[in-house]
Order: structure tokens, then sequence, then C-alpha cells
């Protein structure tokens, strides 16, 4: 039987539709928009209802997040509609103002909702957006506790990125235990860099010794950035690179905020800006990229005489 135009088998076709033509294609969020509205208020259907927001989802566009926020309520009935909401909402919404904050209200209330699923991506967006507002921690301190590994391990990442020192205990007692151990756990030990892991990291290295995968190298990245050295190591990198930087770009104002590992490099020339987290993608004190990472600075400011 072929779908009528008012079946609810036809409106889940046609967001599916829409979702791949907006799908990597913002240029098209303006057409596809009103109609995937028109479907969402024109059916009762879950599975529709989802569809809709995931090609919503799909966009990567403020407007579409802001459109998920004004239609769909957090606590909807269905568990699968709750759960593409939690996916959602945080593509698109990269500048701070009244829709990054809604949205991140929305993924704060999710983070408590009775389906693991939905507080591990509710717990995925927060950290994606980098919200760390005292309310957002403590709803992600809580997830801490979490029967359900994948919400507590989002949780503790986000928290580790954020320099929350509620997840030290609970990485130590991680590490420390006979459970095995989560990828996310190490990225969070990782983004954390706190001495108090270097010795439990480096067992497990130790443990590992006959192994060689992505858990390996994560596992070495993290005694590295943790490493009794790492701290005392990583003001002279961020000094050699900041004195590099001001010979690159002469024009550029160059500072440092923060302290390893959340040290910030602040670049200004003429109306360009750019903050660069020296250490947010796992960089080590005693292997720093900083070719690299010069490169990518000089590639994005504006060079003398251009």
């Amino acid at each position: 039987m072929v779908p009528t135009a008012h079946s609810d088998e036809h409106r889940l076709q046609e967001a599916q539709r829409l979702g791949d033509l907006v799908n990597g294609h913002p240029e098209h969020v303006d057409d596809a928009l009103p109609q995937l509205l028109d479907l969402l208020a024109a059916t009762e259907d879950p599975a529709v209802t989802q569809a809709v927001i995931d090609a919503l989802g799909n966009a990567w566009h403020p407007t579409a997040s802001a459109a998920v926020l004004d239609n769909v309520s957090v606590d909807h009935p269905d568990a699968g509609v709750r759960l593409a909401v939690a996916q959602a909402l945080p593509g698109g919404v990269d500048e701070p103002g009244d829709l990054f904050d809604c949205v991140v209200d929305a993924l704060t209330q999710l983070t408590r909702d009775e389906e693991p699923r939905v507080r591990d991506w509710a717990a995925t967006g927060l950290g994606q957006l980098e919200a760390r507002t005292p309310e957002v921690r403590d709803a992600l301190a809580v997830l801490l506790h979490d029967t359900d590994d994948d919400a507590r391990s989002e949780a503790l990442v986000a928290l580790a990125a954020a320099g929350d020192e509620r997840a030290l205990p609970v990485l130590r007692r991680r590490l420390d235990g006979d459970d095995g151990v989560f990828r996310l756990e190490l990225v969070a030990a990782i983004a954390l860099a706190a001495p108090e892991l270097h010795a439990a990291l480096q067992r497990l290295v130790e443990g590992w010794a006959e192994d060689e995968d992505e858990l390996t190298d994560l596992a070495h990245a993290a005694v590295a950035r943790t490493a009794p050295g790492a701290a005392r190591a990583a003001p002279q990198v961020e000094q050699n690179l900041l004195e590099q930087m001001s010979r690159l770009v002469p024009t550029a104002r160059a500072a440092l905020t923060g302290a390893y590992p959340r040290t910030v490099l602040v670049i200004t020339d003429e109306d360009e800006g750019l903050d660069l987290p020296l250490w947010a993608d796992g960089e080590r004190p005693d292997n720093y990229p900083t070719d690299d990472v010069l490169n990518a600075v000089g590639g994005s400011l504006t060079q003398p005489g251009e």
C-alpha cells in the first residue's frame, strides 16, 4: 500500500528526506524548516516526532535548535523523543547568548531523565558546549554516581575538562579498581592532568606493556600529562609558544591566561581575535606540537602585507 500524503508513514519518510537534505547543507535550512515544523504540528506519532527532531539535528544550525526548544518539551512522554532532543539541541549552538543558555538549561534538565541514554547524551551535549556554570557542574556531579557507565563517563569527561575537582576521587577509584577502565575515563584523566593519578596510570601502562591500541595510546598520554614534571615543564612550553607567535605575526598581541592544563593563548590581530586552548586536545608537555600550532594560528590570522 502506497502511503498517503496525510499518513504518518508518509510524514516519517518526508522527515527523513528533509533530514538528508539539510545534513551538511545549511543553505537548505530556511526551506526545510517550515516543512519540518508542519510535519511536527500534524502528528502525535512519536516516531514521526523523533524523525523531525533528528532532521533538525542534522541541520546543525541555531534556528533548528531553537525550533526544537520551541516545539518539543524536554519532558515529552516518549523516551525516544527525549533522546532525540538531547542529541539535536547542541548542534550549531556555539555562541553565547539566550539560545545557548536555553539549550544548556534544557540539557541540564535532561541529565535527570529516567532513561540512561538520555542522561548520557545530555552530559555529552553539555561537555560539547563547554557549559560550566555551577548549575551545570552540580548536575554533572550527580551523574558521577550514575549506574549507567556511559552517562557517568561523559559527566566525568565534562567535569575533568572544566577542572572540577569532583572528578578526581571518581577517577582514582576507577583507575585503582579491578573492573577495567573505559576509554572515556582515560580521556578524563588526560583532561584533568592531576598528578595524583600518575601512579595508578603508570601501573596501567605497565600492565598493558604487551598491548598496543587506542587505550594504551591514551594511557601513555595520561601518564605524560600527569607526570610530576609536567606542570613544571608546561609554562616553559607556553612561553616558548608565545615568543614564537610574536615573531610569526609581529602585528598580533598575544597573552596567556589560565594555567596548565587549561592555559589559553589569547591572540588579537587588528580586527581578528583567537582564543586557543593550548592543552585541550591532549597535548603533552614532553612532546608539544609547537610547529603545528604555529602553522594553524598563522594561517587563521591576517599576515603582514596581505
